[in-house]
């Protein structure tokens, strides 16, 4: 075929699929009249096209418009008054419709567009009407998913509100140049509609530039004045250089895309003091979008001295008569601080919005399962990264070579590329590297690395054809071992992948990211060079914000407690449509579970989020609940880690679930807890306690006074690093609750399969549950196998009324059909607190382990060393968690001592020179 043929193929598939989404792409269809569809104008718009090439188009057209998303749901204030509706007839779209096409012709699915359509209304509802006189201030708050396309929302946002009126639009884009660099990129793609990168000028001036992203569909709507660049943030000397008056009446905005630096911001801010103002402020509406809103932005210092990042952004809010400042972020624990009584900070008053992902959005369940079951699919353990590199390290550690799993993932990531390649995908792709803190760490890894991917092309370029002739190359025998481990269900055979290696691998570069090649960026006013084919080293620079194009492998080796950290950690989150099988991720196994567990916590705030918005309830309330939410303890430490003083957190237990999840892995602290186990079990198992059986046969004791229950708790130790556990905080509080309703409590003595060899214990026999486990980090005994959660998903409400739990099911499906029954919509029923006991016993044949060397072995000589079952706890507190009230208030001190044993990178200060922040 010639190249001319080809192209007119191509031209023809183009219209064909354009033809087939305008008139199947915004309902539900079958995969038959899809199907029908395509053979039916076939023969109309691509006579030329082979039946292989339609067929791909099809597989293309099920996958991309089976995609769906749900709107999402939103808490506001009581004061809240709608006016979109009543303005939306006289308002010219010319700026969303532009947007909206230029999405079409990027082939999201249709039905995502609509949804987007809908969720941006409501926000803008929200954010206020710009053409409403007078002095308003908003504030809000737009929760989304890690790179789950809250970049693309939030421009959308933007086009509807400058049809709308807004007339000055500020966006604070993280805190690194990268991160400043690639939203500047977005915003002018989606929004100005001009490459910033060519404007040679100084900021704030007009040139001929070339049009792109909705500037190449529309022309007329390419005119908002680009107050930054590409290449240039808003800095003094830009302050300085720029003349321009802000104009009241101009018919495009003013856009600025700047960091959350304080110099960047203080020049803003004295930039927007010397514009003319009327009674002392600006006349024009503003929309302030704050980026990944939980870094910077919130004060974590007292109110009469706030943060420098908090007090410049409320400083520029203040300057405006009319302003709406909209914070975006993908973990919100970030509010628990703000103080919602404070009319002057950033609380979101005004509303809270909960963005759902699309249905082929690859998020924390999708890669690692959830507590309840675990997903390996894409995921590869590491145990043999620590002598090279151990978890916890210092700024000066050498790193003398780099672990055998690190050169796979490297192979893994070069046939991943000639994969895609012989698929015929031409889209950027990118391996991420990140296992340290520290630049120094960085850059050695960074030089072996380098290192490494030349002499794998070497090998490649130099031995491929040899090899495929059967002149063995040793390098080549590697890269097959992986192809055969790694990428087992791979549709094309290894000679095949052979023959596309040399060109896949070619262009590909390895990248140091760190704040000191971020500082050069912005002192020297030049552009990232972002190569196609990329493997990226770095630390905390990646970890936030930061897209890295076509992420296909990550190996990550890091250690951190925080929940919002550990999650914006997760670069590979996101969409991979058509690669999804070859992606991998490398990864210590207990961080898997840690995963895994935060996820749940974030599930769950969503799902408080929806039934406040049942019952009603405000964004002041949505506030509480999160700063009382146990998985805020740790956010709370994180953000005074540094600091010398003490500091009290509250969180509430009612309607949590309370596990053990991290086990000590020391002998005698396992003995210990037997002891106790065995010791409450005697006391308790008598007449006056003894109830019965569950319906699962599980022994059940009822009316079980709660100090005995708080003496069992104080002799029980879990390990230091689960925060819940790691003060008597949940004991002192059994003991001292006065509420009626928490006096007595249910016993469960949970049992296994019948597989499970019966144990006798005085009266009591029982079948210990077998589970599988791991030895994590700080020796963490942590459970393992399929499930990496404690309890299984019925184990609660087997100590409830059957009609009961009926009853709560058929509540649940009648409201959101087709999802499972989080256990949480249980709480509210039971009857008591409970107390479940699991005596663990290790899954399959015991055996002798002289010397561990997986985290698997280490676990099972641990448990063996001890010689005694792995007791692990549940706790059931009942009660709505949403009512509001202090009945399940729990007080935990945050000292030194916890902040050495939560956050062990912090346990030597280090320069600020030698960290990557």
């Amino acid at each position: 075929m010639t190249s001319d043929n080809a192209d007119e193929v191509k031209r023809q598939l183009q219209e064909l699929e354009a033809i087939v989404t305008s008139l199947l792409g915004n309902a539900n269809h079958s995969e038959e009249a899809l199907r029908s569809t395509v053979e039916k104008y076939r023969a109309i718009t691509a006579s030329l096209a082979s039946d292989a090439d339609c067929e791909e188009l099809t597989r293309r057209l099920i996958a991309r418009l089976s995609i769906d998303v749900e709107r999402g749901v939103a808490v506001y204030a009581e004061d809240y008054k709608p006016w979109l509706a009543d303005r939306r007839r006289d308002i010219v779209w010319s700026r969303w419709l532009t947007y909206k096409q230029y999405l079409i012709n990027a082939k999201w699915p249709p039905r995502v567009v609509e949804k987007l359509d809908e969720l941006t209304d409501q926000i803008l509802d929200f954010a206020g009407n710009p053409n409403i006189e007078g002095g308003w201030a908003r504030r809000g708050l737009v929760l989304g998913d890690v790179q789950s396309g809250k970049t693309a929302s939030y421009l959308a946002l933007f086009n509807k509100a400058a049809d709308a009126g807004y007339r000055l639009i500020i966006v604070l884009a993280g805190h690194t140049e990268y991160l400043r660099q690639q939203t500047q990129r977005r915003v002018d793609e989606g929004f100005i509609g001009r490459d910033t990168s060519r404007n040679a000028n100084r900021a704030g001036t007009t040139t001929t530039q070339r049009l792109i992203g909705v500037g190449g569909i529309n022309k007329q709507i390419a005119n908002p004045q680009g107050m930054t660049t590409a290449a240039r943030d808003f800095t003094k000397s830009s302050r300085e250089a720029t003349s321009i008056t802000i104009d009241s009446k101009a018919s495009a905005p003013y856009v600025f895309v700047v960091k959350k630096n304080k110099s960047v911001l203080l020049a803003l801010s004295q930039w927007l003091d010397e514009q003319p103002k009327t009674a002392g402020q600006l006349d024009v509406p503003l929309l302030l979008l704050d980026d990944e809103s939980d870094y910077a932005s919130v004060n974590t210092k007292e109110e009469d001295n706030p943060t420098a990042i908090n007090d410049a952004i409320r400083g520029i809010l203040a300057q405006f008569l009319r302003s709406s400042y909209i914070a975006f972020t993908a973990t919100p624990f970030a509010n628990i601080f703000i103080d919602c009584d404070n009319t002057d900070d950033l609380f979101p008053r005004d509303f809270i919005y909960a963005l759902e992902s699309p249905t082929n959005y690859v998020g924390a369940e999708a890669t690692f399962g959830s507590t309840g079951g675990e997903n390996t699919a894409n995921v590869i353990e590491l145990d043999d990264v620590e002598e090279w590199i151990p978890l916890k390290h210092k700024s000066g550690h050498p790193v003398d070579g780099i672990p055998p799993s690190l050169v796979d993932a490297v192979r893994a990531f070069f046939i991943a590329n000639a994969v895609r390649d012989l698929r015929g995908q031409n889209e950027a792709r990118s391996m991420l590297i990140n296992v340290s803190r520290f630049k120094r760490v960085q850059r050695q890894v960074f030089d072996l690395v380098e290192a490494e991917v030349a002499r794998i092309k070497t090998a490649i370029e130099l031995y491929s054809v040899l090899h495929a002739r059967g002149e063995l190359n040793e390098e080549l025998t590697m890269l097959e071992g992986v192809y055969q481990s790694v990428y087992p269900d791979c549709e094309f055979p290894w000679p095949t992948v052979l023959s596309a290696l040399t060109s896949a691998v070619s262009d590909i570069r390895v990248q140091l990211f760190n704040s000191d090649k971020d500082r050069q960026l912005a002192e020297e006013e030049v552009i990232w060079d972002r190569p196609r084919r990329l493997i990226a080293v770095g630390g905390d620079v990646l970890s936030r914000g930061l897209t890295l194009d076509g992420l296909s492998t990550s190996y990550f080796w890091r250690r951190t407690q925080a929940s919002d950290t550990l999650l914006q950690m997760a670069r590979w989150f996101g969409y991979r449509d058509g690669y999804h099988d070859l992606c991998r991720l490398w990864i210590d196994p207990s961080v898997a579970a840690d995963y895994r567990f935060v996820a749940d916590s974030v599930a769950e705030l969503r799902r408080d989020l929806r039934a406040m918005f049942d019952q009603k309830l405000t964004p002041s309330d949505f506030g509480l609940a999160v700063r009382k939410h146990p998985g805020a303890l740790l956010v709370t430490a994180k953000n005074k880690m540094k600091a010398a003083e003490t500091r009290t957190a509250i969180i509430s237990l009612i309607g949590k679930r309370i596990e053990t999840v991290k086990l000590p892995a020391d002998a005698e602290t396992l003995r210990a807890n037997f002891q106790a186990f065995e010791e409450f079990l005697e006391v308790i198992d008598n007449r006056e306690y003894r109830h019965g059986d569950t319906p699962r046969g599980y022994r059940w004791w009822q009316g079980v006074p709660k100090a005995l229950i708080a003496d069992f708790l104080d002799a029980f130790k879990a390990h230091s690093t689960d925060e819940l556990f790691s003060q008597a905080a949940i004991s002192k509080f059994v003991r001292t609750n006065g509420i009626d309703g928490f006096r007595q409590w249910d016993v469960v003595l949970v049992n296994g399969g019948p597989a499970s060899t019966p144990l006798s214990m005085g009266d009591v026999t029982f079948r210990p549950p077998q589970r599988s486990f791991i030895q994590g980090q700080a020796d963490e005994l942590r459970l393992g196998g399929k499930s990496a959660r404690l309890a299984g998903a019925d184990d609660l409400t087997n100590v409830m009324d059957s009609d009961v739990v009926s009853q709560v099911r058929s509540e649940f499906v009648q409201k959101q059909p087709g999802k499972a029954v989080p256990e949480t919509e249980y709480y509210p029923k039971l009857d008591r607190p409970a107390l479940l006991i699991y005596a663990l016993r290790p899954a399959g044949e015991p055996a002798a382990i002289q010397v561990a060397k997986t985290p698997a072995e280490h676990a099972a000589k641990a448990i063996q060393d001890a010689g005694v079952l792995v007791v692990a706890l549940k706790l059931a507190f009942p009660g709505d968690s949403l009512r509001g009230d202090n009945t399940g208030d729990v007080q935990y001190v945050i000292n030194s001592v916890a902040l050495r044993t939560w956050f062990p990178d912090f346990d030597d200060l280090v320069s600020e020179e030698d960290v990557d922040d």
